[in-house]
């Protein structure tokens, strides 16, 4: 599997997750219990994986990275699912490709694009016309919260990648992700359809969907990463409506639109 596939691969998980998180939200999985139950199910199936080769450097590295990614950044995520829908959670929350660069230039990962300005600019649009103009709603704020947590352990990816296998960084951050979040889920009130959801978001939007996003990043880097990836907030849509029979919104299509104009112009001009 080579960089691009993977990151396409990552790009449909991702999309799939969203509308899949909604589901379970909806059947009484709280943010706690979804991140828990998600990091279980992502362990499971990718520990015989995993060869533990690591530096104590990368190690910490990568523990940071699940701090502020899959757990703190995921929770945020959920919650602003929950209380604002995937529409709206998805095109704030994919704005993180700015916040990554940001944190990439700092950290002597990737240097920032001349084009990041522009597709900063896009993206802004995206998520006020989303917005109807008017930010309103707890959601949008836990959104925001999102896209800065994730850019800064995207970052971190990028460093780690090139250090160890994804399978070991998947199988660490998932370890520890586990550990945390499993004394605050409230596991047993979830209803069977809401676990079988969370289940599923675990196996497609974690497990497979980080390893390829972190095997992308190994091997084609961020940029190519993520101006892939830029598709998920248009995906997510239609599997949103596939799977919860969400009705979607105009102003959603184009907002998510011009969010990934905004990436994509922001990883290709120089």
């Amino acid at each position: 599997m080579n960089g691009l596939a993977s990151a396409l691969i990552a790009t449909l998980a991702f999309s799939i997750n969203a509308p899949l998180v909604h589901a379970a939200s909806k059947k009484g999985a709280n943010s706690f219990a979804l991140v828990a139950i998600r990091n279980i199910t992502a362990l499971l199936l990718l520990l015989p994986f995993a060869d533990f080769r690591v530096a104590l450097s990368t190690l910490l590295v990568v523990l940071s990275s699940a701090i502020s990614g899959p757990g703190l950044g995921d929770y945020f995520y959920f919650k602003a699912i929950s209380h604002s829908g995937v529409a709206v959670a998805v095109t704030i929350g994919y704005t993180y490709i700015f916040t990554t660069q940001f944190f990439s230039a700092l950290m002597g990962v990737e240097p920032v694009r001349s084009g990041a300005l522009l597709g900063a600019l896009l993206a802004f649009l995206g998520v006020v016309i989303t917005l109807g103009g008017r930010p309103r709603g707890p959601g949008v704020l836990y959104g925001f919260i999102t896209s800065l947590l994730w850019g800064f352990a995207s970052a971190l990816l990028g460093m780690a990648a090139k250090e160890t296998s994804p399978y070991t960084i998947a199988v660490v951050r998932s370890a520890v992700l586990s550990l945390i979040f499993i004394p605050f889920s409230k596991i047993r009130t979830i209803s069977t359809s809401g676990l079988i959801y969370a289940v599923l978001s675990g196996a497609i939007g974690l497990a497979l969907g980080s390893l390829a996003f972190i095997y992308a990043m190994a091997y084609v880097g961020v940029a190519t990463t993520v101006i892939t990836t830029s598709l998920t907030p248009i995906l997510s849509q239609i599997f949103d409506r596939a799977i919860n029979k969400t009705s979607i919104s105009p102003k959603y299509i184009l907002g998510a639109l011009l969010v990934g104009l905004g990436i994509a112009t922001t990883v290709m001009i120089n």
